[in-house]
């Protein structure tokens, strides 16, 4: 598992910076740009997805960015 600190606070999935998914898909957007593909924006849903799971700052990541030195698989291997 990897350790996040998220900085999108208006994602329906973080709390107080930590991610209540068990894991996240990043995708590449461009040379150095990746976005995070489970990103949803509270206004749509509110609190629900944060509501009833925990928080915690270990999620898995997994990423489709092949030219990333982190890359293992479809996994990424940074720690943080």
């Amino acid at each position: 598992m990897n350790y996040l600190d998220c900085a999108q606070y208006d994602c329906c999935h973080n709390k107080a910076g930590c991610c209540c998914l068990d894991g996240i898909n990043v995708r590449h957007t461009g040379p150095g740009d990746a976005v995070c593909g489970s990103y949803r924006n509270s206004e749509g849903y509110g609190n629900v997805a944060t509501d009833n799971q925990p928080a915690s700052p270990e999620t898995d990541i997994h990423c489709d960015d092949k030219g990333c030195r982190h890359l293992e698989g479809r996994c990424c291997c940074a720690d943080h």
